[in-house]
């Protein structure tokens, strides 16, 4: 079970950093794609940040404060807060 909730820690902070990423290179070099790629990138990683919460707290495995999880949710959701931000930014500024 620990050896499944190392590799569910890892895949969600990698998929978060990466998701993170690809949506900060959508506004340095204005990369079309980047943003549909993080979306999706972020989704990925809100899934297997969800599953680590859950057998985390299923078995309490970890009991700190911010697990990889919490972290890798946070990274994962960056592109949808992005996202939100340009729309505001828009609405305002019409």
């Amino acid at each position: 079970m620990k050896k499944r909730l190392k590799i569910l820690s890892i895949s969600s902070i990698s998929l978060g950093v990466l998701a993170a990423g690809l949506s900060l290179l959508t506004f340095v070099i204005s990369f079309p794609f980047a943003f549909f790629f993080a979306i999706l990138i972020g989704f990925l990683g809100l899934i297997s940040s969800t599953f680590y919460i859950f057998i985390d707290t299923k078995y309490q495995i970890n009991t700190k404060r911010f697990t990889p999880g919490v972290i890798g949710m946070i990274l994962s959701s960056t592109p949808i807060l992005f996202m939100i931000g340009i729309i505001i930014l828009s609405k305002i500024n019409s």
